[in-house]
Order: structure tokens, then C-alpha cells, then sequence
């Protein structure tokens, strides 16, 4: 987690979160791997996978809890969290970050919520990343009321983009499309 505030040409302050969420792959467990690649147990990778899980989701609520004092110090503050989340905007780690009103039941909490600015675009160009031909959106643009009202564009340069299991280890490309967005600040 990396966050700068900047001030903008009006003299407001601009927060960035910028985020690399833990894989979903399963982390090691001892005694459970027969090799980097190999598991020696099903058991293993689910403990494994669940306990990936457990850091990514206490990656995201270190980072929601930041938007949280953030939003308690500036009430209207422009805060923009993006980055690799690593996770689909259904899934918990966005859910945590986004931490929507309709999630708390309270609509009074709707000015502290983050927008997902990828859902701005039509649904065909909503990826980042290839995996063994499925398109899943997990690089992600999430801001605040403030911010997302300035928002004039938002674009994921997914043309080009190759599968990631079909690139070779030394492929000097990312298996990421940019995401990017054009605010008027």
C-alpha cells in the first residue's frame, strides 16, 4: 500500500491509494508442496488457498480502514484507490474497499462508498487480464463521491492484450492492460 497526497491546481488535496493485493494462489503451507508447482495434498492447497485469501482481504481492509480516516479527517475528501486488487469487483476485496451502502444496509454511509469507475465502461471492454481465454477485471479505479463526479473518461488499453499462460517467461509485456482515467481536478 503506497498513499501520496497531492495538491491540485486549486489548492485541494488528492489522495492516492495505490494497491498490489496478494495473489489468489495458494500460499505454501509446510510440508505440503512436493515442489514450487506441485502440492503433495488437496488439503495443503485448500489450506493454502484459504490463507492467500485471509491476506489479500486483510490487505483490503488495511486500505479500507485508511479510507476510513481519510473520509473522518475530510468528509468530501478526492480520494482515488487503485491498482491490482487481484480480485473481481464482486469478490471480497473490492466489496471491502468499495464498502458499498447497500453492503451496510445504511444509505446514510453512500458519501463514504468508492465507485468502481470500470463499471463506466460498456461491459466488452471491462478487463485487464486474460486468463486461459476469460476476461476478468482486476485491475482496478475505485474513488470517492467527491472524485468520481469529476471523472470525464475512463479507458482499460485492453486491445493488444495477450493471455497470460500463453507468454513466455521472458515476454517483456505485462499481462496487464492499463487502466486509466481522466478526472477534472
Amino acid at each position: 500500500l503506497l498513499h501520496v497526497t497531492l495538491e491540485t491546481g486549486s489548492g485541494e488535496k488528492l489522495h492516492i491509494i495505490n494497491l498490489h493485493l496478494r495473489s489468489p494462489l495458494a500460499s505454501p503451507i509446510p510440508g505440503q508442496k512436493l515442489s514450487a508447482d506441485s502440492w503433495a495434498t488437496l488439503a495443503g492447497w485448500a489450506e493454502g488457498f484459504f490463507a492467500a485469501s485471509l491476506k489479500r482481504s486483510g490487505q483490503a481492509l488495511e486500505a479500507r480502514l485508511l479510507v476510513e480516516r481519510i473520509f473522518d479527517a475530510e468528509p468530501e475528501a478526492l480520494i482515488a484507490v487503485c491498482g491490482d486488487l487481484n480480485a473481481g469487483e464482486e469478490e471480497t476485496p473490492s466489496r471491502l474497499l468499495q464498502a458499498r451502502p447497500e453492503d451496510s444496509g445504511n444509505p446514510a454511509l453512500a458519501g463514504r462508498a468508492l465507485e468502481a469507475l470500470e463499471l463506466r465502461l460498456p461491459e466488452a471492454e471491462r478487463f485487464t487480464v486474460i486468463h486461459r481465454g476469460r476476461r476478468r477485471m482486476l485491475d482496478h479505479i475505485l474513488c470517492s463521491p467527491a472524485l468520481a463526479a469529476r471523472c470525464r473518461g475512463i479507458v482499460a488499453d485492453n486491445r493488444n492484450l495477450p493471455d497470460e499462460v500463453a507468454m513466455a517467461a521472458d515476454d517483456p509485456r505485462s499481462n496487464h492492460a492499463p487502466l486509466v482515467a481522466e478526472f477534472d481536478l
